[in-house]
């Protein structure tokens, strides 16, 4: 699918040679959950503040869409949050024709709630749980996932990359949006200034615990370069593995990332 406001790097080759780096006392599944409960009333609020937040959302749902042809597929938002990303994902598949069954899954009870106050269409639920075991939701084999600035929030990425393929039916198509700026100086420069200058100070004036925008901001400079995640990806059995990073500020900063998942399940 062409899209004019990113610039894509395939990266279907294994690569290893720069090791990623740990993030320093990395908190627990419960610390996040705790935190992002705690920040789900202003959220929105925040993200808004972003112009090309929404944008960027739509981008990604309709190129997970656009590689799906059954009219009536099971489609996985994986970290929801408060239903932002669920909302274009339902669109993007309308766009194209299809009813779709969209399940949002998330670890925050708080994020969760925030999505259940809007009206949804039958066919859109939310279910509490993380990506290392959507084994337990019970879904059959989805035929699309979509994950918005999750990957870089849960504890453990690789189970979590295990999970999601093991959710997918073959070859289904996996879309990802996310923060990473290791594999750039001038990027990290950027991304700083803009948290600095702009993120975190609106956070302790809009919200009553900026905690979670804290932590947000660290969990960028920690995350991993975009070819240790195609890595990690491919390590998941993941193929046809290729990233996208967005124009403006924001340029290698925020990338979209495509995978299909196993043909095969491991056992």
């Amino acid at each position: 699918m062409e899209l004019p406001d990113t610039e894509e790097a395939t990266l279907n080759s294994t690569v290893s040679s720069t090791p990623q780096r740990p993030a320093s006392s990395p908190p627990t599944r419960e610390d996040l959950s705790d935190g992002f409960d705690q920040a789900a009333g202003r959220y929105d609020l925040m993200v808004a503040l972003n112009p090309g937040y929404r944008r960027h959302l739509r981008t990604a749902a309709e190129l997970l869409v656009a590689s799906i042809e059954h009219p009536t597929p099971t489609l996985l938002d994986l970290g929801c949050g408060s239903g932002l990303s669920t909302l274009e994902l339902l669109r993007a598949a309308r766009r194209r024709g299809m009813t779709p069954r969209i399940i949002g899954v998330d670890a925050s009870t708080g994020m969760l709630a925030q999505a259940e106050r809007h009206r949804w269409p039958q066919g859109v639920t939310f279910v509490h749980g993380c990506g290392e075991s959507l084994d337990e939701l019970g879904p059959p084999p989805a035929h699309g996932a979509l994950a918005c600035y999750l990957l870089r929030n849960v504890t453990d990425l690789d189970a979590t990359l295990a999970g999601i393929a093991a959710a997918l039916g073959p070859g289904a198509p996996f879309v990802a949006e996310d923060y990473s700026v290791r594999g750039s100086a001038d990027a990290q420069r950027r991304w700083h200034a803009v948290n600095r200058g702009v993120i975190l100070p609106l956070a302790k004036v809009l919200t009553d615990d900026a905690g979670v925008y804290e932590y947000l901001h660290s969990s960028v400079d920690d995350f991993s370069t975009m070819l240790e995640l195609a890595d990690q990806l491919h390590r998941a059995g993941f193929s046809d593995v290729a990233s996208r990073t967005v124009r403006g500020w924001q340029r290698d900063i925020l990338h979209i990332i495509h995978a299909s998942a196993p043909h095969e399940h491991r056992r």
